[in-house]
C-alpha cells in the first residue's frame, strides 16, 4: 500500500484511517460506497490546504 502524505489536522487522519479500515469490513456496496465518499472528502480538503 502507498502512503499518502496529507497536509490535514491529525484528527482528520485519524478520522481517514478509521474510514479505510470500515471500508475494508463494509458489507454492502452503499456502505462502501459512503465510507469512500467521506475519505475522499478528506483527501479533498488536504489538497486544498497544500
Amino acid at each position: 500500500m502507498r502512503k499518502i502524505v496529507m497536509k490535514v489536522s491529525s484528527v482528520d487522519k485519524l478520522r481517514f484511517q478509521n474510514y479505510m479500515m470500515q471500508l475494508k469490513r463494509a458489507e454492502s456496496k452503499a456502505e462502501a460506497d459512503t465510507y469512500y465518499r467521506l475519505a475522499k472528502k478528506i483527501l479533498e480538503k488536504g489538497r486544498k490546504q497544500a
